[in-house]
């Protein structure tokens, strides 16, 4: 398996048709992804699922199934959603599946590939939530269903991964997701503190900066730096006004 493939998890939200729980399985199986988790929703070893799988039951009883997308993103370093419209107050541009694909591979850590539910699709709050967001175009008046979606994203995904980037980070090279959420706080607070981050800025410019810090591709070494000399910061302001 190839390094991109074996860094991916495949995340679902809220999937109600058991039978597309299969059809992605199949789908994963057959391009290579192996990691799939969903959030709530139907279980991952729904007979109807398994059936539809055909042949590729292990991946499903593999699978976990969590409460949470924050638990989902747990240990992931590149979070890319997945959406078939507009997206209004979502601060970023959607991309295609192919280019989202070049994204993941040279990111170098854990990706999330994550689809939302069939009815809706994934909501603005947890497109804010990703650090990239494609769309696959089409028509507007029509819509790819979950598994056929999810089937164009992998074929991409595994076309990206037989060309990998030169000098590929290890896994534990990267700082995990976890780490930036943090230190994207300890930064919003720095600059919150010295008066260059309005409140009412904090929300839109916290997803900012987690983005950045996404892309940087942080080492888990060089996001400790960060955030130590963001915590002496604070620290100096604190002492400053002191009595």
């Amino acid at each position: 398996m190839s390094a991109l493939l074996a860094r991916t998890r495949v995340i679902l939200l809220r999937p109600s048709l058991p039978e597309n729980v299969g059809a992605v399985a199949r789908s994963m199986a057959h391009f290579g992804l192996r990691e799939l988790v969903l959030v709530e929703g139907v279980s991952p070893t729904h007979p109807h699922a398994l059936a539809v799988s055909a042949g590729h039951e292990p991946l499903l009883h593999a699978a976990r199934r969590v409460d949470t997308f924050e638990e989902a993103l747990d240990g992931t370093g590149l979070v890319v959603g997945t959406t078939a419209r507009t997206m209004p107050g979502v601060d970023r541009r959607a991309i295609a599946p192919d280019d989202g694909a070049t994204l993941a591979r040279d990111h170098g850590g854990r990706v999330a590939l994550v689809f939302g539910t069939e009815r809706t699709g994934m909501t603005n709050a947890e497109l804010r939530r990703c650090h990239q967001v494609m769309t696959i175009p089409g028509e507007a008046e029509a819509c790819l269903n979950l598994a056929q979606a999810a089937t164009i994203c992998f074929y991409e995904w595994r076309l990206a991964s037989e060309t990998p980037v030169a000098g590929e980070r290890p896994l534990d090279a990267v700082a995990a997701e976890a780490g930036l959420v943090q230190l994207a706080e300890r930064l919003a607070e720095a600059l919150a503190t010295a008066g260059i981050l309005k409140p009412r800025e904090h929300a839109s410019k916290l997803h900012t900066l987690r983005r950045i810090l996404s892309r940087a591709r942080l080492s888990p070494d060089e996001a400790a730096m960060i955030a130590s000399l963001t915590r002496a910061y604070l620290q100096h302001r604190v002492n400053e006004q002191a009595p």
